[in-house]
């Protein structure tokens, strides 16, 4: 049993060049063969007639150069022959091992290289393994080798300790369906762990927190830094609005908001048109290129309650250039225009305000703000819980089999020996064509030399 994949398909239109060697043995013009005769003078005088031929006279020649030119077309074409033994791609898997750093899961009381329980069927064609710091990124590169990989089962094996937050749902739908998966938990979670939790800045200066994760519970710890953070952001407003503009940044610094990193800053331009107070003229804004910017802008837009304070603010811009570049809209308000908008200046992150520093949308803007600028820890790091075993087994599935596999796999699992066959058996035909010329040029000249002769 075997069937043939063209890679190639419409290369296969040329075999309508078979024609030309048939055409020129019959087209082209023969040479009358001169015979030497003693005399003519007993032959009877006839009428001269012209006398066309159209017999092929070399039927093995004209069939070897038909070949020729099958042969290539074929080769051109990427014939891919699958016989009945290629046809195994079902019965075999092809399996990504994705184990979590050791280094990154802090405290974890076994070996997490070690290898999966091995499975006897069906058998094992090709294994990779793949350390990652984060198991998201582990499954991402290993998908994209599982995808390339040859014709088979195709499963990913994922060992860790699964520490809560290590991998999610939303981890688990973006693997391919035809992908199978299957959990194997490795090492222990320590009972209790104390992580950095990053810095807050608040009314006291900079404080420094530390995390302690004990089973269900959480307490923080907090000292104050050895280094000072200023207040990251410029605020411009009316010189009336002073007090009130002031009271905002108290109310956010009671609140505590992530301490920024160093060189971050951002300028909130007030614009209070009930007080006549419009700086804008004196901003330099530009489009967003810096990417902690970037970052910024994109955090302000998920603040959820930055959002919805936003839509009681009755009015927004009226001037239709902070609906385009280089502003870019971060808040709406109730009119449907823009509340608050963004954009860059040549060291920092500019914002402008539609509303007074006495708004109570002013405080939330400021704080998303600021935190924003900030430094974000990553406490699932420090996680002592892990992932329930009822929830690995809902995310497992067994390995799909592969219906048909693309033409690229197969090419992979197989080899290009079939175009290769065919290049062969052109260029060993292409020899015989060769020898028959040389033989039948060689037939001539002896009939001629004989004929001279008699």
């Amino acid at each position: 049993m075997f069937s043939v994949i063209w890679q190639s398909p419409w290369v296969l239109f040329g075999l309508a060049a078979v024609a030309a060697p048939i055409l020129i043995h019959i087209l082209v013009q023969r040479r009358a063969e001169r015979v030497p005769f003693p005399t003519l003078r007993f032959l009877q005088p006839t009428r001269l007639a012209a006398i066309r031929r159209h017999v092929l006279d070399d039927a093995a020649l004209l069939a070897v150069r038909a070949a020729i030119l099958a042969a290539a077309v074929a080769a051109l074409a990427g014939p891919l022959v699958i016989t009945s033994a290629g046809l195994s791609w079902e019965r075999r898997i092809v399996r990504a091992v994705v184990v979590e750093d050791a280094n990154t899961v802090a405290g974890v009381g076994a070996d997490l290289g070690r290898p999966p329980r091995a499975e006897q069927a069906p058998p094992l064609h090709l294994t990779r393994e793949f350390v990652a710091n984060s198991l998201p990124d582990g499954i991402r590169r290993a998908v994209a080798w599982l995808e390339k990989a040859p014709p088979a089962r195709r499963e990913l094996v994922v060992v860790s300790p699964f520490a809560i937050g290590s991998l999610t749902a939303a981890d688990v739908a973006a693997v391919p369906a035809s992908i199978g998966m299957r959990f194997e938990r490795a090492g222990t979670l320590p009972g209790t762990r104390t992580v950095p939790a990053g810095r807050v800045l608040g009314t006291a200066g900079v404080l420094a927190r530390d995390v302690t994760l004990e089973g269900v519970q959480t307490s923080v710890r907090e000292s104050a830094a050895a280094d000072p953070a200023p207040w990251p952001i410029e605020v411009v407003h009316a010189p009336a609005s002073k007090p009130a503009a002031d009271a905002a940044v108290a109310a956010v610094l009671s609140q505590r908001v992530w301490a920024p990193l160093p060189g971050r800053h951002a300028r909130l331009v007030i614009v209070d048109s009930e007080k006549g107070y419009d700086p804008v003229s004196g901003v330099s804004a530009s489009p967003v290129r810096t990417p902690w910017i970037a970052d910024a802008i994109a955090r302000l837009i998920r603040d959820d309650e930055l959002q919805t304070a936003a839509a009681h603010v009755a009015t927004g811009f009226g001037d239709g250039k902070f609906s385009a570049v280089p502003w870019q809209a971060v808040a709406l308000a109730a009119d449907g225009r823009p509340f608050a908008v963004a954009a860059e200046s040549p060291d920092r992150l500019v914002v402008l305000s539609a509303a007074g520093p006495e708004y109570p949308v002013t405080p939330l803007l400021m704080r998303s703000l600021a935190n924003g600028m900030g430094a974000v820890p990553d406490l699932q790091q420090g996680e002592v819980a892990p992932i329930a075993d009822r929830l690995l087994r809902e995310w497992g599935r067994p390995a799909a089999v592969p219906s048909v596999p693309a033409a690229d796999a197969l090419r992979q699992d197989e080899g290009e020996n079939d175009r290769r066959w065919l290049w062969l058996a052109a260029l060993f035909l292409l020899g015989i064509e060769m020898w028959m010329r040389r033989a039948r040029s060689a037939d001539q000249e002896a009939r001629e030399e004989i004929s001279r002769v008699a």
